[in-house]
């Protein structure tokens, strides 16, 4: 393919994206899914595929916005039973990230695809795990049975609590964390300009 052919399938992918992040912001939280089949056709390369940011010779140079904290040296991944790395966490309604930072430092592409952004049950889950998991095992390329990673992200870990007309109080385990992380993916790369310089 040309180069140019190339930026098109970029700016096909830009598009899912976005429309992706409206729905989900519109309350249809599935799209998370989605977001993650996107990040994977953008960045995810194996011995069977390549990347659509890899074929347009991109990947290795590009710089992405990258919201995630790092963990002081004192403190391991190992040792949490739970963390989120990116950015400020928003509770309500729902649980989101706050906006991100305008002038946010980026990192390349190859280290944000690997960073740890996620800990769960004491494992560190980087954006290339939460991606995979969500593309190859929850339903966004393929349906499997759940391994004990997608379980651990689909565990509820926050508890949103509220009241009835009775005023009887209600717990609701907010699960499915991967799809408020994915949709975190989405701002970071919509906010890259890096990478919108290529359809603009």
């Amino acid at each position: 393919m040309t180069q140019q052919e190339l930026i098109q399938h970029l700016r096909r992918q830009i598009t899912f994206l976005r429309n992706s992040a409206t729905a989900y912001d519109r309350g249809c939280a599935e799209e998370g899914i989605r977001i993650a089949v996107v990040i994977r056709v953008l960045c995810h390369d194996s011995g069977r595929c390549t990347s659509l940011l890899t074929h347009m010779g991109a990947k290795n140079n590009l710089q992405l916005v990258s919201t995630a904290r790092t963990l002081p040296p004192t403190i391991s991944a190992h040792s949490l039973p739970f963390g989120d790395l990116l950015g400020e966490m928003v509770l309500g309604e729902t649980i989101h990230h706050a906006s991100i930072p305008p002038a946010s430092p980026t990192v390349l592409c190859p280290d944000w695809w690997r960073e740890t952004v996620l800990v769960r049950n004491y494992e560190p889950y980087s954006r290339r795990d939460v991606v995979l998991t969500a593309a190859h095992k929850d339903g966004g390329a393929h349906v499997d049975k759940p391994d004990k990673r997608l379980e651990a992200l689909r565990e509820g870990f926050w508890v949103k609590v509220s009241k009835n007309d009775a005023g009887e109080e209600i717990r609701e385990s907010m699960g499915d964390t991967h799809f408020w992380v994915l949709r975190r993916f989405a701002d970071e790369l919509l906010h890259s300009p890096g990478l919108l310089a290529f359809i603009t």
